[in-house]
C-alpha cells in the first residue's frame, strides 16, 4: 500500500469500524446488578447514599437524616490499551494480519466496565458509615441489615439468606420492600445454582428415605454466571435485588473508550521506529452502594 495521508486515513477508518465491532460484542452481564452514572470531575460524591427507608407518614416536622458530613468519595481511575504495527507491514499489505488485533481490544475496552464492576463486587470496601460493607452488624437506624454470611451455597443458605433479605428495615422502621431476583455465582457453583434455580424438583430425606418433592425455589431468580468468580473467588455467591430504581453497584464513567492513532510521517514512533500506533484510554470506576440489595456468601481465599 502506497503510503499517504488518503491511504492511513482509510485503513485506521477499516480498524475503527472493527474496534467497534468488537466493544460492541461484549455481553452487558453487568448492567443487571449495576447502575451506571455519569462522571463530570475527577472525583465523584455521594453524600446521599444513606437516604433510604420510603415514605412516613407526616406528623409534625420534616425527619432529616443528617448526612452533611457523611460521604463516599470515588476517584476515577485510567485505563489504557496500546498496539504497534511495523510500517513495513503496511507498506506490504499485511495489514490484515492486525484486524483481529484490533477487534480483540475494542472487545477489551467494551468489557472494561464489566471488569470494574466484578472487581468491586469481591471487594469489601468500607462504606459510608465507616463498617465493611458486607457485614453481620450494620443497622439502619435501630434495624440490623446483615448482608454477609460465610456460608456455601445450598438451598437452605440461599431461603435463609433471602428471608433475611425481604425482612430488612428502614430507619423509619417500614419494611424496605427488598425482593431478591439475581444469584450471581461462578463456574464451580453453577450446578448448585441451576439445582435451586432451575429444577422442577428436589430431593429431601424423608421418613421413608431420599425422596423427591416440589422445588420452591424453583423460578424465584435469575442466574447470572461471572467467569471472573473464580480461582481464590470461585466460592462467592451473591443475592441481589435488582428490580428497583436502585442497584447495589454503580459504575461511574468519565470517559468512554475511543480508538486513537499516531500514524503521521511526522509522528516520532513513525519517523524514528518505523511504526504505527493504535490506541485506546478510558477513565471510570465502580463502587458498591446499598447494602440492603445484596448479600454476599461464601469465602475467599
Amino acid at each position: 500500500m502506497d503510503i499517504n495521508r488518503s491511504n492511513m486515513q482509510t485503513l485506521f477508518t477499516g480498524f475503527n469500524l472493527l474496534f467497534q465491532r468488537g466493544f460492541e460484542a461484549v455481553p452487558n452481564d453487568y448492567l443487571k446488578f449495576t447502575t451506571t452514572v455519569p462522571s463530570t470531575t475527577a472525583t465523584e460524591a455521594y453524600p446521599w447514599l444513606e437516604q433510604v427507608g420510603g415514605m412516613r407518614e407526616w406528623i409534625g416536622d420534616r425527619q432529616l437524616k443528617n448526612v452533611s458530613s457523611r460521604k463516599i468519595e470515588v476517584v476515577n481511575r485510567d485505563f489504557e490499551d496500546t498496539v504497534s504495527i511495523p510500517r513495513n507491514d503496511i507498506e506490504d499489505d499485511q495489514y490484515g494480519i492486525y484486524s483481529t488485533l484490533i477487534a480483540q481490544m475494542g472487545y477489551n475496552a467494551g468489557k472494561l466496565w464489566q471488569d470494574l464492576a466484578v472487581e468491586a463486587l469481591v471487594s469489601n470496601p468500607k462504606w459510608i458509615d465507616d463498617a465493611d460493607f458486607f457485614s453481620t452488624t450494620r443497622t439502619y437506624g435501630e434495624f440490623t441489615i446483615a448482608n454477609k454470611t460465610t456460608d456455601g451455597l445450598s438451598a437452605e443458605n440461599y431461603a435463609a439468606v433471602r428471608k433475611s433479605m425481604m425482612e430488612f428495615r428502614g430507619h423509619n422502621g417500614r419494611n424496605l420492600g427488598v425482593i431478591p431476583n439475581l444469584l450471581i455465582v461462578g463456574p464451580k457453583n453453577e450446578a448448585t445454582a441451576f439445582g435451586i434455580l432451575k429444577d422442577r424438583l428436589q430431593l429431601k430425606e424423608l421418613t421413608a428415605g431420599v425422596g423427591a418433592t416440589d422445588n420452591p425455589w424453583n423460578g424465584s431468580a435469575e442466574l447470572l454466571v461471572l467467569p471472573e468468580l473464580s480461582g481464590d473467588y470461585e466460592d462467592l455467591w451473591f443475592l441481589a435485588a435488582t428490580n428497583g430504581i436502585l442497584k447495589p453497584l454503580f459504575v461511574q464513567q468519565r470517559k468512554q473508550p475511543n480508538l486513537v492513532s499516531l500514524d503521521s510521517e511526522t509522528d516520532e514512533n513513525v519517523f524514528c521506529r518505523k511504526e504505527y500506533i493504535y490506541g485506546t484510554d478510558a477513565r471510570g470506576e465502580a463502587f458498591l452502594a446499598f447494602p440492603h440489595l445484596i448479600c454476599k456468601g461464601g469465602a475467599a481465599a
